[in-house]
């Protein structure tokens, strides 16, 4: 098995953090929608309060989608690179070669 090259390690760790933090960001998107239900409107509130409350939930959803969406690209992106890296002819002077 051949080594996995360095920058297939550090793209991994970019994409494994950005999959992690939009879990996060979904995950707690998630737990406020559950609180909606449970909104009740100050006095002084327009109509639309409740509305406004649950679509910064969705608003939250889909930055942590899309965090997440980034994260299996970078992943990707780290797999084409170790792909091409190790698919890539060996040099004149390679021992190895």
């Amino acid at each position: 098995m051949n080594p996995v090259p360095r920058i297939g390690r550090v793209l991994d760790l970019i994409g494994l953090v950005l999959f992690l933090a939009g879990g996060g960001v979904f995950a707690r998107a998630w737990l406020g929608f559950r609180s909606v239900p449970a909104f009740e409107r100050q006095s002084g509130d327009d109509l639309w309060a409740a509305i406004r409350y649950a679509d910064s939930f969705v608003r939250w959803q889909h930055v942590g989608a899309g965090l997440m969406a980034a994260g299996v690209a970078v992943f990707v992106a780290a797999w084409l690179a170790v792909r091409r890296d190790v698919n890539a002819p060996a040099a004149p002077n390679d021992p190895e070669g």
